[in-house]
């Protein structure tokens, strides 16, 4: 099985000189940092040999998924706690429209990401502490930066994949239907709760050439956003994590 890669099989274009030129260096004043971040979760040494979490979404699946995302908060064991709470990705909807709610969503741990290679010289993307470190430039929001993000990544995102005719086949293949592997995130207010779509779920290995893909991506979307001023003004859809659907569903633990 060929799995799909973020970005495509290899790295988007960019001039070693992208971050030096003087366009750039022009256009570019510094504004808020963000944090790429690859989430994992599942492993429950309580309980060992239970797959649980998206680690068992994985295993059951013969893939390897990641959350990966961007959090403007400077301690991100703190975005980890808001996962944990919520149980993000841990709900799923039967053929039937039953919702299911999976264990160990309430475990997340952010991985190292380890690229092969460097950024550009004088790239605003540099290598952290288990994240990649952002600058954005002024004008750009972190909502939107992640937002651009996902288009970029969407054609390695779990949800969407499962929609197509490999996704299918690989599920047939293995015995399983793609509604048991695509994931949904039940957010409390109140009393009331909405069900939301989780979208931020991709192939993605942290530790391989991957992650020099997501690097490059994150390069590529500030680069043509100071660079090319049409980028400014593109369509980019925005989908606050509490919208969804709310309605009365059957839920089955």
């Amino acid at each position: 099985m060929q799995w799909p890669r973020i970005g495509g099989v290899g790295l988007l274009p960019l001039a070693s000189e992208a971050f030096t030129d003087p366009r750039f260096k022009a256009g570019y004043d510094p504004g808020t940092l963000v944090f790429i971040y690859a989430g994992a979760c599942g492993e429950d040494h309580r309980n060992p040999i239970v797959a649980t979490g998206l680690l068992g979404v994985a295993r059951r699946l013969f893939a390897a998924i990641h959350k990966v995302s961007v959090t403007a908060q400077v301690h991100i064991r703190s975005r980890l706690r808001e996962l944990n709470t919520d149980r993000y990705g841990s709900m799923t909807m039967t053929e039937a429209g039953n919702l299911c709610s999976d264990l160990g969503f309430d475990n997340w741990i952010a991985q190292h990401i380890l690229p092969d290679g460097k950024p550009l010289p004088g790239s605003p993307v540099r290598i952290g502490e288990r994240c990649l470190e952002v600058r954005l430039p002024i004008g750009m929001s972190c909502e939107e930066f992640e937002e651009r993000l996902h288009q970029r990544m969407r054609n390695a995102a779990l949800n969407d994949w499962l929609d197509t005719h490999a996704g299918k086949a690989h599920c047939a293949e293995i015995g399983r239907q793609p509604c048991e592997f695509k994931r949904l995130t039940g957010y409390g207010f109140g009393r009331s709760k909405r069900f939301s779509e989780a979208k931020e779920f991709y192939f993605f290995r942290p530790k391989t050439d991957d992650a020099d893909r997501l690097v490059r991506i994150a390069e590529v979307i500030i680069h043509d956003y100071v660079v090319n001023g049409a980028s400014r003004s593109a369509s980019v859809s925005f989908k606050s994590a509490g919208q969804g659907f709310s309605e009365n569903v059957p839920m089955i633990d």
